[in-house]
């Protein structure tokens, strides 16, 4: 009698014990599927109901690969099942699809649970919604690629894209040539205005320039007052004309506060054995010219 009655108590003291942890696995933010072996979902915690907007009964019954995003490609699933259905706990971050259709991140463990024999029973997974942190490291990331003042490229930006198309237009023996510009007497606004009037004169004069070239193009703030546009399938001939374009509507422009402003132009083109240091070297001593004879003009090298 005494050892029914023990059974009994152990009974009671693991169903609470149960209920504890269940109450618990609902409760808690991470985002908790358990599966079959065949990946088919038997059990979803509230909140994964709360992140991906599917209720219980929409969701039991169906392949974890409902929520599949389209983000990654089929290795990455062969990787993700190799590794569990070897008995391993897979780690790794993953982009899922919400009913709505809208993409959340996820920073996912899935692990295989085994029965006394050592076979796989089910697959547990639990993940924490890394959404909004991604967003914001994708926002750093953009960041330190942009001008803050002008929200173009930056000296660092224009490095590591320019290396690319001169890659590219050596490899297809493309026409390739870089403009850059520089503000005359740049320094003479910002004493006699502010470095605010200063500033305003390089947004507004950016705006200028975003409007008279292709998305394709590569527009830089090079440092201060100098800017570089780096122009793919361009030979010198078509990037002068655009550099003269520019000039002129810079010139037609009544900047706020600082009135009528010209702007210099030196113009190079990629040949054959350039360096991305031979190209740069070349129109600087192209704009160098250009200041040197007057500004407000366009010169070649």
């Amino acid at each position: 009698m005494s050892g029914t009655i023990v059974d009994v108590s152990r009974e009671k003291d693991a169903s609470k014990q149960l209920k504890k942890l269940s109450s618990a696995i609902e409760q808690i933010d991470d985002i908790v599927t358990i599966t079959n072996r065949a990946g088919t979902i038997e059990y979803v915690n509230e909140a994964f109901v709360k992140h991906t907007g599917y209720t219980r009964e929409e969701i039991y019954g169906h392949k974890a690969n409902i929520l599949k995003s389209g983000q990654h490609d089929q290795t990455f699933y062969e990787t993700l099942w190799d590794t569990i259905l070897s008995g391993n706990v897979y780690k790794n971050r993953v982009i899922n699809r919400k009913k709505n259709g809208e993409l959340y991140y996820e920073q996912k463990t899935i692990t295989p649970l085994k029965d006394d024999n050592g076979h796989i029973t089910v697959f547990v997974s639990t993940a924490k919604d890394i959404t909004q942190a991604v967003k914001s490291e994708k926002l750093l990331e953009q960041m330190a690629k942009i001008d803050k003042l002008t929200g173009i490229y930056n000296r660092h930006s224009f490095d590591e894209l320019s290396d690319k198309e001169i890659a590219g237009a050596e490899r297809y023996e493309a026409p390739l040539s870089l403009i850059m510009l520089d503000i005359d007497h740049f320094k003479h606004i910002n004493d006699t205005y502010g470095h605010d009037i200063g500033d305003s004169v390089l947004k507004e004069l950016v705006s200028i320039v975003n409007l008279n070239i292709r998305k394709s193009d590569i527009f830089a703030r090079w440092g201060g007052e100098e800017f570089l546009t780096l122009c793919s399938n361009t030979d010198q001939e078509q990037a002068v004309v655009l550099a003269n374009k520019l000039r002129q509507e810079i010139e037609a422009k009544d900047f706020t506060v600082a009135g009528h402003v010209t702007s210099s132009f030196g113009v190079t083109q990629l040949t054959m054995g350039d360096t991305k240091e031979d190209l740069l070297k070349r129109v600087d001593n192209a704009l160098y010219h250009a200041k040197e004879h007057g500004r407000n003009r366009v010169d070649t090298m």
